[in-house]
């Protein structure tokens, strides 16, 4: 009885060839705007939590502020805190400026990092080429650049490598070192895949406004940054008078972040539901005109014993086809959407298992549901009126 039954729907369908294609469109581009969207949010979240892979969950940023703009973070004081604040492992304060470099004949604007030579273990940065800055090099005119500068500043010709001379206003540096390409971290207000970095006196000659406003710190292993992060910014807080300093863990942003995915992912959803109950309805008005046409069809069938549930039955299976069909079409339409936006944003391609099963159910789910109508209103046809109708 199924397979005679799924054998007569597929008949019914064929026979219907435009109608049948329009309803499984609006079912494909429904099911496959649900598993889009599900999965560029699932693609969204992995990017996120690969960033702060790279760089940790016990990182802490700080930042001085003042009525006027940035503040100024004290330097001794700042770098004493380790070994003071309990859970504290290490601490970098930094400068951040921008502005053009020069190089072989190429000129580029970049942005200017000055800082201490425990950024490089702070930040988790590694340095493809030459060494990263010391603590003996605080008054040399030594500079570590992003791959991404170095790149920009090159030619075919002359390749920025370590000894090259790059000049900063009337300043001229000596690169000591080129940093690895490294993924950009929600915790770090630079981009270190294009930035110059010089020690804070060297900044201090180069940068407009050489304000020690940031710092970043890393707790140990055992610690709560955010217990440590307090603690910072109170040992900090009576030596810096009028100004205010604010403390972020990458913990608090990434559970803030997580909360921001969740109701974008929800958000996507709903556009793609949306979609999906459009091609629904486009299934019900289909069937309806099919109900009109079949009018005579239901009734000889009534009148030869046909029960109200063979005649639903029948309908309900062509809305299943159409729907399992439509839905079917929909994931190769979702994933190849999906694999599309990875590929345009530069981000790696994560196929979310839930949103398959969950957009291809919910299609079916939904042709049945607006086919069910149509499927009923055929059942209670009065079989001599339909085979009356010419």
């Amino acid at each position: 009885m199924i397979k005679q039954a799924l054998l007569e729907a597929i008949g019914n369908l064929l026979a219907a060839r435009q109608r049948s294609a329009l309803a499984l469109i609006g079912i494909m581009v429904g099911a496959g705007a649900v598993i889009a969207m599900l999965t560029v949010g699932a693609i969204a979240r992995e990017q996120t939590a690969r960033q702060f892979r790279a760089m940790g969950t016990d990182i802490l940023l700080l930042r001085a502020d003042s009525d006027t703009g940035l503040g100024q973070l004290p330097l001794a004081e700042t770098e004493a805190l380790v070994g003071q604040v309990p859970g504290l492992a290490s601490i970098a304060p930094f400068m951040l400026s921008g502005g053009p470099v020069s190089a072989e004949g190429q000129a580029r604007s970049t942005t200017f990092l000055a800082a201490t030579e425990t950024l490089a273990a702070v930040s988790r940065v590694r340095v493809a080429e030459g060494r990263f800055l010391s603590r003996h090099d605080r008054f040399e005119p030594f500079a570590v650049i992003g791959p991404q500068l170095a790149e920009n500043l090159s030619t075919p010709y002359s390749r920025i490598r370590t000894g090259s001379s790059i000049r900063v206003g009337r300043y001229v540096f000596t690169v000591i070192g080129v940093l690895e390409p490294s993924l950009p971290s929600p915790m770090m207000p630079a981009d270190l895949n294009d930035v110059l970095i010089v020690s804070i006196p060297n900044g201090r000659r180069i940068m407009s406004q050489a304000s020690l406003a940031w710092a970043v710190a890393r707790s140990t292993p055992e610690a709560d940054p955010e217990a440590v992060g307090r603690a910072v910014a109170a040992s900090l807080q009576p030596v810096m008078r009028e100004q205010r300093l604010s403390v972020q863990s990458a913990r608090a942003l990434l559970a803030g972040l997580a909360s921001q995915m969740r109701l974008f992912t929800l958000l996507l959803g709903a556009v793609g539901a949306i979609a999906l109950v459009l091609g629904g309805v486009g299934v019900m008005n289909i069937m309806l005109v099919s109900v009109q046409e079949r009018r005579r069809e239901i009734g000889v069938r009534l009148a030869i014993g046909a029960t109200r549930w063979n005649i639903q039955s029948l309908f309900l299976t062509e809305a299943a086809v159409l729907s399992f069909i439509g839905g079917a079409f929909g994931i190769l339409l979702g994933v190849a959407g999906a694999w599309g936006f990875a590929q345009f944003s530069g981000w790696p391609f994560v196929l979310s298992m839930s949103a398959i099963p969950l957009g291809a159910g919910v299609s079916i789910a939904t042709g049945l549901f607006f086919g069910f109508y149509p499927a009923v209103i055929a059942s209670r046809l009065d079989p001599i009126v339909a085979l009356r109708t010419e």
